[in-house]
Formats: C-alpha cells, sequence, structure tokens
C-alpha cells in the first residue's frame, strides 16, 4: 500500500519556492532515505507534507487521501506522525507521561509494546524527560512516534546531537517497528551511509530538486554523485 504520495509538489515560503516538481512515494512497510546537503529543502519537504507550510503547487496524499489544504491535526488523524530536529518530547513531564500523551486513542500501540522495542525505557518511565541523556531523550522520542500508532512517519535528522553508534542502534529499531506494522517511514538523515544500509530506497535533494530516485544499494556506490550532491554542484538528471 502506498502511504504517502507526492507528486509535482513545489513549495515554499512566502510564495518563493524551495522545492520545486518533487515528486515522490513511501510504500508500507519501507524506510525511503531523503539525503541532500543542508538547504537542499529537506525539512521543507516534509513540513509541507505535514500541513506546516502550505503547497505552492502539486499533490500530496497520505494513505490513499488527499490532504491538501488540511491542516497538520487534521493529517495526523490520518496516520502521520512528524519526529522533528528537536525531538518533540515535553522535558517536564516523565516519560510515562510523555508516552500517555502521544498514545492514540484506541491505537494497537501500548506502553507495553514500545517498551519491548526500547527496553531501557522500562526503568526510567518515572524519571523527567529533561533529565534523560541526549540518546536516552532520542529514544524517547521515537517511542512516543510509536505510541502514536502511525500509519506514515516523517523523521527529520534522528541522529542530531547523539553518537553515531547511538543512532546506528535505533535504526534497526526503527526499521523492525516498520516491518512488523506497515508503517512507511521517510527519513531526513546527513549520516548517508547509515540510513542507506536501512533504507530500501533513497531520494536526494539538491538546491530544491530531486537529482536522484532510485535504491538505496545503488545510491550506495555512487561516491562521486553523492560527493557533488552534498557540495550542491550536481544539476538535475546528472
Amino acid at each position: 500500500m502506498t502511504l504517502l504520495s507526492v507528486e509535482s509538489l513545489t513549495a515554499g515560503y512566502g510564495g518563493i519556492p524551495v522545492v520545486r516538481d518533487v515528486s515522490i512515494h513511501v510504500e508500507s512497510g519501507e524506510i525511503v532515505a531523503l539525503l541532500g546537503a543542508n538547504g537542499a529543502g529537506k525539512t521543507t519537504l516534509l513540513h509541507t507534507i505535514a500541513g506546516l507550510i502550505p503547497e505552492i503547487g502539486g499533490t500530496i496524499a497520505v494513505a490513499d487521501q488527499k490532504v491538501n489544504g488540511w491542516s497538520t491535526h487534521q493529517i495526523v488523524r490520518q496516520g502521520l506522525s512528524l519526529l522533528p530536529e528537536n525531538r518533540g518530547i515535553f522535558f517536564q513531564l516523565t516519560v510515562a507521561e510523555n508516552l500517555r500523551l502521544y498514545q492514540r486513542k484506541g491505537g494497537s500501540v501500548s506502553v507495553a509494546d514500545v517498551i519491548e522495542y526500547f527496553p531501557a525505557l522500562a526503568a526510567l518511565l518515572e524519571r523527567k524527560a529533561g533529565l534523560l541523556s541526549g540518546g536516552e531523550q532520542q529514544m524517547l522520542s521515537l517511542a512516543c512516534r510509536f505510541i502514536a500508532d502511525p500509519k506514515l512517519m516523517l523523521i527529520d535528522e534522528m541522529s542530531l546531537g547523539l553518537a553515531p553508534i547511538i543512532f546506528q542502534r535505533m535504526l534497526p529499531v526503527l526499521a523492525q517497528f516498520a516491518a512488523d506494522r506497515g508503517v512507511g517511514v521517510l527519513l531526513v538523515e546527513q549520516h548517508v551511509h547509515v540510513a542507506l544500509k536501512s533504507a530500501s530506497r533513497a531520494y536526494v535533494l539538491n538546491r530544491g530538486e530531486l537529482t536522484f530516485s532510485g535504491t538505496a544499494h545503488d545510491l550506495q556506490n555512487q561516491h562521486q554523485f553523492l560527493e557533488s550532491n552534498y557540495m550542491g554542484s550536481a544539476k538535475q538528471g546528472e
């Protein structure tokens, strides 16, 4: 099942395009990496999908429902969950309180379920989120998105502020959750080669335009192409 379908999307700020004519899709149970240098338009694209920025043109569908013009809370009810760069947790609340706040009423994911994915949280349930380490906070942030029982997850720079080894341990957990629950994941990440190991497909944005669409395996070996895109010098179609 196609959980995200973006067709010919143009979006930006104040009517000025940041991403132009972008088409991507995410299927049930797969992780799709969205890569590109800083300023390429990755976060703008995620925020537009989530209804935080109005599109200028094109269409967005989440779980087979066109969501153009919808508010963020309406899109969330359709099954979308966004994990932003700032982790999106409440530091003055305990781990258990954060989980209860995010838990979808009538959803199929329980606190016990997320503890199975993140056993380390079991001993931290009564600790305030602001007192957790960076790795523990990101673990909680992911757990909060899991317990929201999403169909589609948008993840913006999950590795931000984390030691690479911690990020590498979290990606297999995310992949397992996606496979177990049929969740689609669109993952924006600067640690390119780590992200590609967990992704099935990938897109590369350069200056707001797609310059690659294909399998993660194919992209992993294109070192010169990745370098040119991260230096901002690649052209559409190269």
